[in-house]
């Protein structure tokens, strides 16, 4: 995003929840009419991240004067959502926006809404690029990756959130370089085995702990286990850490996962530290409220998102201009996104994604932390 990120997400989150219509959510299985919708379906329904971001896109859609429809599955499966996908088409939806729930078993039907013409916008977590026209991305793969590693090993070490140091690059050099004590370890908590998305950023903090920063002092072996974005797995997977006893760290890049791992956590007074990607109304009991807390005598001391009604509203945009403008996400093409609420209009320019298509960029990682907490727990 072109504006502060920080007056950005507090602008539009509290417009967006004013002005969003109800979602109009659906199980997998249910045949109601989507006929002339725009339809957008997330990995699951009720799921928190996927609600907010529907909210931005239905408000969107609403301001330009188009219909939409949230039409997600009751299982976190591709063969959930490939069923959902099948009848939409069938029923004539204008276009579909997904985060899928895994890398393949969706050619057969993305074929036929290529047949139909009825356009895929995938975000979150990406859709082939064989069948999609552009891949709406939240922040940066390394951004992200990169920095829940950091923000994990500044934990173990008790060392506070510098907002001045946005990357936390520069603060987890200057910490390892004084660190002479036991290898450090940390797990992952992630959604499914095959979501693209987390898999994506996994290897991306593969990478960084490569890095000579961390020799000798991180272990460079990520131990993950997979919740499948589900509170109950998460919750066992998340107590199987704590059995074994074998990570200082648990990074969590996903909504689910990390509340899941914040009640275990905390019930069990533990001292692993957990950090990944969560929504502060359902990380509030495991995370310092206010300025004047110890935000090391919580199990998560800071965590990141991004502002994730603006993503659903981008995506919102993206699919407006493949209807109205001709975008067809060849790289270097552009989208001009309307004002929406009280974000200025933007524009988003599609760049190689690394994977044969293109996607675009729509924000970057946005630290939750005792300083801000309080402004947020009531907005996201």
């Amino acid at each position: 995003m072109k504006k502060n990120l920080k007056k950005a997400m507090a602008m539009g989150l509290a417009t967006t929840m004013a002005l969003a219509a109800p979602a109009a959510v659906s199980a997998a299985g249910d045949t109601s009419d989507v006929s002339g919708s725009h339809v957008f379906m997330f990995k699951s329904v009720g799921n928190a991240f996927g609600v907010i971001m529907y909210e931005g896109f239905s408000s969107y859609m609403e301001q330009v004067g188009e219909n939409c429809t949230e039409k997600s599955p009751a299982e976190t499966t591709v063969a959930a959502q490939v069923q959902l996908i099948d009848e939409a088409i069938t029923q004539g939806c204008k276009s579909i926006s997904i985060s899928t729930n895994g890398d393949t078993g969706f050619d057969e039907v993305f074929a036929k809404a290529q047949e139909k013409g009825v356009p895929i916008v995938s975000v979150d977590s990406s859709a082939s690029a064989d069948y999609r026209v552009t891949h709406n991305n939240q922040a940066s793969t390394e951004d992200i990756g990169a920095m829940q590693v950091r923000a994990a090993v500044l934990q173990v070490l008790g060392v506070a959130y510098d907002p001045e140091d946005a990357t936390m690059e520069k603060t987890v050099e200057a910490a390892l370089a004084d660190y002479d004590g036991d290898e450090i370890r940390l797990g992952v908590l992630s959604a499914g085995i095959d979501t693209p998305v987390q898999n994506g950023w996994i290897a991306v903090m593969e990478q960084e702990l490569q890095k000579d920063i961390y020799k000798g002092k991180v272990s460079p072996e990520l131990n993950k286990k997979y919740g499948d974005d589900e509170a109950t797995k998460s919750t066992t997977q998340a107590q199987a850490f704590l059995a074994e006893n074998n990570v200082d760290a648990i990074i969590s890049p996903t909504t689910v996962g990390i509340a899941a791992a914040g009640e275990v956590l905390t019930q069990a007074k533990s001292d692993i530290k957990l950090t990944g990607l969560g929504l502060p109304s359902e990380m509030k009991n495991y995370m310092p409220a206010t300025a004047d807390d110890d935000e090391f005598s919580f199990v998560c001391p800071y965590m990141m998102l991004w502002d994730v009604s603006h993503l659903g509203a981008s995506t919102a945009a993206i699919q407006m201009a493949v209807q109205n403008d001709g975008f067809d996400g060849s790289e270097g093409s552009t989208v001009d996104m309307e004002a929406w609420g009280e974000y200025d209009a933007e524009t988003f320019t599609a760049e190689d994604n690394g994977d044969g298509g293109t996607g675009v960029l729509t924000g970057q990682p946005y630290v939750f932390y005792k300083d801000n907490m309080a402004e947020w727990v009531d907005k996201l």
